[in-house]
């Protein structure tokens, strides 16, 4: 089915965040504005999968809620 898929993709290229968090941590600092940015733009998706007047669309909160607490944590570490 395509729905697991697309979710299963969206986490993958929200845990690429990792190794640029544990890097930030070694010391190797990254520009801190396209994480923060990433993570603003998923919040605004969990709100509206929340929000989302006909049911909660879980296939977009999921990803997105993970998005969300990677981009934060990336944009944290890099300040």
């Amino acid at each position: 089915e395509i729905m697991p898929s697309l979710v299963g993709s969206e986490m993958c290229i929200r845990e690429a965040y990792i190794p640029q968090i544990m890097a930030n941590i070694g010391g190797a600092k990254s520009q801190p504005l396209q994480p923060l940015v990433a993570a603003v733009s998923c919040l605004l998706w969990v709100i509206y999968g929340l929000t989302n007047e006909h049911k909660i669309d879980y296939i977009l909160i999921i990803p997105n809620a993970a998005g969300v607490i990677f981009g934060f944590l990336t944009f944290i570490t890099a300040l």
